[in-house]
């Protein structure tokens, strides 16, 4: 026999619609910092603890909440946003669901200080598990602290799917990192565990991208087409390139927001200029009608509709080929001609096409040219359809372009080897050997201490990924540490 129906206690139903809101510390971080930005915030600063799930702070210089509104604010449904249905269908802000704070209250120990520009003290509101503990005045500067403790501490299904602490920051700074590209006027500090991970200053697109993605912000183009559907940002040349997607950040009316079609859109636009499996990076900016925009799709707020999805795709993908046209666009450094009968500016000085041809010399003696095999390859994914790499052995070296692409001679045809992929790929071999070897043999992997010590520039995307590798890496004899925002210190 069934349970009959009954209402679930408020206190259940709040920590099942937490879930929908809160599903990691990443997402209370990212809530965190929209607020701030919907408060006007010119600066924001994010300090994690135990990667978000010991503790939490976002601290910002806002409009701040008055005292006696502090108690509203973490009920849920209750928001400054929105006053009627209508204004769904224009919503201007990065928040308007009013369920952020009810959720984050309800599944954490809550701290809000808080104090509006002109008053004469702040006040603080203490909640833990949705409960109101605290409510006095307090100490502050004009503006928001937001303290998250504890967080999951009454959820534990929720903490058995969590990720490795190193992990769980990694996607935190990633928020703030896609925050920080969407709204490149505002400072953004994140540290973790005392480290600096994270720091725009506040400025321009150029500024942010900078301390988002390092020194392959030099590769980035700008994208600039205004319009009733503007599209801009920075993306990469196709020379710089990714594994995977997440490189690639998508801002739609300035909301960081996650859309296969426009990802397509990019992509399309760069056909036939980068290998098989990479991706471009970057960050591309629409701007629209709010109302062509359902932004009302998920409470996460990460998913939109688009009323007129083919317009914006193909704005997009227009703005993003012609700025890689404009840019003359450079493959190992060779400049490609014109197609004929394509849009952009064509190639018609003698010069020009000269300078688009590809040099070849002889290779110098000893270069990597002179012992190419079938070892040199870049990887499987490069391999046109229904062909094997092991097709193209035996190679023999011919020649060696002045921009560094080795000229082989094989059974199918001539073949271009990258040489510094092609000796990543020897040196990523030999690295997997000697790891097998040692696990076989139940012995440490060979490992030599660097007499200087390498820094290496890891954007925010990446670092996620390096941190769940990082005890592979350490067995491999990788000696590994955070050293910076966004820099890694390899010690051997």
């Amino acid at each position: 026999m069934t349970a009959p129906i009954r209402l679930l206690p408020p206190r259940v139903a709040d920590a099942i619609a937490a879930g929908e809101v809160v599903e990691r510390p990443a997402a209370v971080v990212k809530e965190l910092c929209e607020n701030a930005l919907d408060a006007g915030a010119g600066r924001i600063d994010v300090d994690l603890e135990g990667g978000g799930l010991v503790r939490i702070v976002a601290a910002d210089d806002g409009a701040g909440i008055p005292g006696d509104q502090l108690r509203l604010a973490v009920a849920r449904h209750a928001t400054s946003k929105l006053a009627s249905v209508d204004d769904l269908t224009r919503v201007r802000s990065l928040g308007f669901r009013g369920e952020a704070l009810a959720s984050i209250a309800a599944v954490s120990d809550l701290r809000l200080t808080s104090r509006p520009a002109g008053s004469e003290s702040g006040w603080l509101l203490r909640c833990r598990a949705g409960e109101v503990l605290e409510h006095r005045p307090a100490a502050r500067a004009p503006g928001t602290t937001a303290e998250v403790r504890d967080l999951f501490h009454n959820t534990p299904a929720r903490l058995a799917f969590l990720r490795a602490e190193r992990s769980e920051a990694a996607a935190a700074v990633r928020a703030v990192s896609d925050l920080a590209l969407a709204h490149p006027e505002v400072a953004f500090t994140c540290r973790s565990d005392d480290r600096l991970a994270l720091r725009s200053p506040g400025g321009s697109l150029v500024d942010a991208a900078t301390a988002v993605f390092g020194r392959d912000a030099g590769e980035l183009l700008v994208v600039d087409a205004p319009g009733e559907i503007g599209v801009g940002g920075l993306i990469g040349e196709p020379r710089s390139h990714r594994g995977t997607r997440t490189g690639l950040v998508l801002v739609i009316n300035r909301r960081r927001v996650h859309n296969r079609a426009l990802v397509a859109a990019v992509e399309e636009a760069y056909a036939g200029l980068l290998p098989v499996g990479r991706h471009p990076f970057g960050v591309v900016q629409v701007t629209l009608d709010p109302t062509l925009v359902d932004v009302n799709v998920h409470p996460t707020k990460r998913e939109v509709r688009l009323r007129d999805e083919g317009r914006v795709f193909s704005a997009v993908q227009r703005a993003c080929w012609t700025a890689l046209q404009e840019a003359r666009v450079s493959v190992a450094g060779a400049r490609l001609p014109q197609l004929a009968g394509t849009p952009g500016p064509a190639l018609t000085s003698g010069a020009d096409r000269e300078e688009a041809e590809l040099e070849l010399r002889d290779a110098p003696p000893g270069s990597a040219a002179a012992g190419v095999s079938d070892g040199l390859m870049e990887s499987p994914a490069a391999a046109p359809a229904g062909q094997r790499l092991t097709d193209l052995a035996p190679l023999r070296p011919l020649a060696q372009t002045a921009e560094g692409w080795l000229v082989a001679d094989s059974p199918r045809g001539p073949v271009l080897v990258d040489p510094h992929a092609a000796h990543e790929k020897i040196l990523y071999t030999e690295l997997m050997g000697e790891s097998e070897a040692a696990a076989r043999e139940g012995r440490p992997a060979s490992s030599q201490l660097l007499l200087v010590d390498a820094v290496v520039s890891v954007e925010a995307s990446a670092l996620e990924r390096l941190a769940e590798s990082l005890d592979t890496l350490t067995g491999m004899g990788f000696e590994l540490e955070p050293f910076g925002p966004g820099l890694v210190r390899c010690r051997a």
